[in-house]
């Protein structure tokens, strides 16, 4: 399957937006939304409470298809606002500072702000949270830790009840003499006992998949939690807490290892998500050991791995079953849980060296409403990110199968698709719909890879790679990361700690690899560099450039990064004066870039990575493993290999041979005969006749080429010898031009 291109192509995906969710209305707000909570009156009407950049806005939700505009409390400006409710009240902090803001909200359709409490117990607050049965208030994110407040006495006038301090609380959820905290910077999803304040004894504490527990959040019955890890490719994930003292991992989900999730809430069977560029997310978890997605609906125009963009907040708690959303830049959304319409079974198209085409394609197609039926099958695709193109399926007689195909295509091409369906009532679903690592769409390449140049850093020396700085430190190493860094701020996405392993292997190319003393950070007012040797790419198509990333680099213009081909800029750091635009790596990241622009058809290409840095807040900078450049070509034809050497020698001389444009990193062999009538080992044609005999073997050095040397028997006298070079590389064989040695 051709997944390295994929990471790249996908990032532009245009899959339906809704699968198995129904918007019922948008308002778009002005400037950027933030979190978002609920309230209902007590005479059964709903309301949203939707946190702005400078203030709070509250509407009226009881018709969801058209909500509207009861008050807005301004508020300190910021980003950072977070809600909740108890009696006939809403509790606002954020990280603009001024502490608790207390709105009356006994007339909903006209909310005022009572007063702001607080203000000598905390500066800045990241969220808060309400234990409604015991009527407290948890404010976590301050500045003094994570304050308890008593609002059942007097929800006007909060008293001060406790103070926990022993690690960094980011968000939390409390009931039932529990509180469940998602400790962000330590990567722990902890269990204390809300019941024994003033003291916070730990019941139990667990290691969350991506290491940076973003929020918590447990089941009415105390016997399931779910928690978020807010990084690209972070998962959610679902634990058995029926004995607290032994918090067991069930399961764990993601959309694909590129995008965030954000904050998770349950209600009943079912998970309900906020995941940034994604939107919103519903899963199922009936069987907690096998989470299964029940829909979604896409609110941002943002592609995945477009980072901290799109949906912040999620409220599932209305009594009707409407769904909130805060969107960051497209506001908020009220939407209705169908769940799947259509059960769809499609095997996904393969690589192929057909250019002929057609690409068959078949799907099973299951209406699941009771008396529904399916209408509609299609499959809509694009050629290199082109505009899609839609073809029809038929259905097979009566049954669930439905067949067509896509057209044939001139090599080398990249064919995104998905298949879309729709059941008699205009309800609709696709596949793929997100469940696994990387599957927003389908893609397969019609021609060939094939690998001009890979590096994994583990030779004895830099095989050709430089560099230096034009100003400051140049901190650039060739080693094993340690892991070091680390540096907890006190803002979203801004955590980060440098790799402590390889992605393969032991060794990789970055900045301050934390070996010794060192600390893991790159210096200050610094500008430096890591160049690749020149790669020969003469004879490469379409080129990519792969790697394997590990980075965490401050925002631009603070910090610069930025990857040149030939001086050329094909890549740069995102830019933003917040701290969620900073560029905080917490796995190995596969990252594609399509530098054909600049290397195809060029015999000395050299590939460089830039690291400019300010005077503060310096982070981990560059790890850099498995580089290669790769070349996306027609089907393989042969003699793709150039093989050169004499074509005459004497009995006991030596005669030395070279070969160029092998699959970098691959094997290689070179085959000898007495008849060139040609023969087809693998499935794969050469030029010589059996019988063979192998002269020599060895791995394809970096640049595809190689070397090998032979002396000549006496018995090989008169003969004339037919040679051959024969590599694998990326699942298939190459072969050379053939070469008549006459041995005189």
């Amino acid at each position: 399957m051709f997944t390295p291109l994929a990471l790249l192509l996908l990032a532009l995906p245009a899959a339906p937006q809704a699968d198995g969710v129904t918007l019922l209305s948008k308002v778009q707000i002005s400037g950027q939304c933030n979190d978002i909570w609920g309230y209902t009156a007590p005479d059964g009407r709903e309301y949203a409470i939707v946190g702005t950049a400078g203030g709070t806005k509250f509407f009226n939700c009881t018709d969801p298809t058209a909500p509207y505009l009861t008050g807005t409390i301004p508020g300190p400006g910021s980003i950072w606002r977070d809600m909740k409710t108890y009696d006939q009240y809403a509790y606002i902090v954020t990280e603009g500072g001024g502490g608790m803001q207390i709105i009356d909200l006994n007339d909903p359709e006209n909310p005022f702000l009572l007063k702001t409490w607080g203000t000598t117990r905390w500066d800045n607050a990241h969220n808060i949270a309400c234990d409604e049965a015991e009527g407290k208030l948890w404010v976590c994110g301050t500045n003094n830790g994570t304050l308890v407040m008593d609002v059942a006495t007097d929800p006007e006038n909060p008293t001060w009840v406790a103070t926990y301090n022993n690690n960094y609380v980011h968000d939390l959820h409390v009931q039932d003499g529990l509180a469940h905290l998602g400790e962000i910077y330590g990567g722990d999803y902890r269990i204390v006992r809300s019941d024994r304040l003033p003291q916070f004894p730990t019941k139990d504490k667990i290691q969350t998949p991506g290491d940076f527990t973003h929020n918590a959040w447990a089941n009415e019955s105390n016997t399931l939690c779910m928690t978020t890890d807010e990084v690209g490719g972070g998962r959610v994930a679902l634990y058995d807490i029926s004995n607290p003292s032994n918090i067991q991992f069930k399961d764990s989900w993601t959309i694909d290892n590129r995008t965030i999730p954000h904050n998770v809430f349950i209600k009943g069977d079912r998970a309900y998500i906020s995941w940034y560029t994604e939107g919103f997310v519903c899963l199922d978890i009936s069987d907690p050991s096998n989470i299964k997605k029940v829909g979604s609906y896409d609110t941002s125009p943002y592609g995945p791995g477009s980072g901290y963009h799109g949906a912040w907040g999620c409220y599932p708690f209305a009594p009707s079953g409407t769904i909130y959303i805060s969107d960051m830049e497209e506001g908020f959304h009220c939407l209705r849980v169908d769940g799947p319409s259509i059960e769809l079974d499609h095997t996904p198209l393969l690589d192929t060296q057909d250019e002929a085409g057609p690409y068959p394609v078949t799907v099973t197609a299951t209406a699941l409403r009771a008396g529904a039926s399916v209408a509609s099958v299609e499959a809509w695709y694009r050629i290199d990110s082109g505009s899609w193109q839609v073809e029809g399926l038929q259905q097979q007689g009566t049954s669930d199968t439905w067949s067509g195909s896509l057209p044939g295509q001139v090599a080398p091409t990249i064919v995104d698709y998905y298949i879309y369906a729709k059941d008699d009532s205009g309800r609709a679903q696709w596949s793929p719909g997100g469940s696994n690592a990387g599957d927003l769409v389908y893609s397969f390449l019609v021609g060939r890879e094939r690998l001009v140049y890979f590096n994994d850093f583990e030779g004895q020396g830099d095989e050709g790679w430089t560099h230096g700085m034009s100003a400051g430190t140049d901190d650039w190493e060739r080693d094993a990361p340690q892991g070091k860094g680390g540096e907890a701020f006190r803002h979203e996405g801004t955590v980060w700690q440098d790799p402590d392993v390889a992605y393969s292997g032991s060794k990789v190319w970055g900045n301050n690899l934390g070996l010794g003393n060192e600390t893991g950070i790159y210096g200050r007012n610094s500008s430096t560099w890591l160049s690749s040797p020149s790669i020969d790419c003469s004879q490469s198509t379409r080129t990519i450039l792969q790697f394997r990333r590990w980075a965490s680099i401050e925002a631009a213009p603070y910090d610069r990064a930025r990857i040149r081909v030939n001086g050329n800029v094909v890549w740069e750091n995102p830019q933003g004066w917040i701290e969620v635009f900073h560029l905080v790596d917490n796995t190995w990241f596969p990252q594609s870039i399509d530098v054909s622009q600049y290397a195809d058809g060029n015999a000395s290409v050299v590939v460089t990575f830039e690291l400019e840095t300010d005077d503060a807040m310096e982070l981990g900078g560059w790890a850099i493993d498995d580089f290669s450049l790769v070349s996306l070509e027609s089907a393989n034809t042969g003699n793709d290999i150039l093989l050169t050497g004499p074509s005459s020698g004497s009995i006991g001389s030596t005669v030395a041979y070279h070969f160029s444009g092998a699959p970098a990193g691959g094997n290689w062999w070179a085959a000898g005969s007495l008849s060139n009538g040609g023969t087809s080992v693998g499935g794969h044609d050469f030029d010589l006749g059996r019988p063979y005999f192998v002269i020599d073997t060895g791995q394809v050095n970096s640049f595809g080429n190689g070397d090998f040397q032979a002396v000549l028997p006496p018995k090989a006298s008169g003969l004339t010898i037919y040679l051959e070079i024969a590599a694998s590389g990326l699942g298939e064989l190459f072969d050379s031009n053939m070469l008549g040695l006459v041995v005189q």
